[in-house]
């Protein structure tokens, strides 16, 4: 029988539980996100637009952010610009479609510090979101 690690232990070890903003206006994504997220121990929080999220911001604490580059209005691209403007801004971990590697260079260049190509796995994003919470 295959032994498969706990939802909430990655390949660092495991996760202190955050509050993690979703960025997605796909329901069926953002509810992907928010069960591997609660499945890791994180309390995730969810927005489908970039001004949604900064009524989520100004709610209470968010350690990290997961966002979607393309949404309706104002872009991942345009979440990341803004949030450069702002002290103590969470770090962002970027979901996009592969093939879209000019706009994973932009959101590199804007700051997220990570990005994720959709499909991706219950444990790069766990991962992805540790690494951005410990500030690496």
């Amino acid at each position: 029988m295959t032994r498969h690690l706990p939802a909430n232990v990655t390949l660092f070890g495991h996760v202190p539980s955050k509050h993690v903003l979703i960025v997605e206006d796909a329901p069926g994504m953002r509810l992907l996100v928010r069960h591997i997220l609660q499945q890791g121990g994180h309390k995730p929080l969810e927005a489908e637009s970039v001004e949604a999220a900064f009524g989520e911001l100004s709610r209470g604490p968010v350690d990290v952010i997961v966002t979607d580059l393309m949404l309706p209005g104002r872009s991942g691209l345009d979440l990341l610009r803004d949030l450069r403007d702002l002290p103590d801004a969470p770090p962002v971990i970027v979901l996009t479609g592969s093939g879209e590697e000019v706009l994973r260079e932009q959101a590199l260049s804007l700051g997220a510090r990570s990005v994720l190509f959709k499909p991706f796995s219950r444990y790069e994003l766990l991962d992805a979101v540790f690494a951005a919470g410990m500030g690496g």
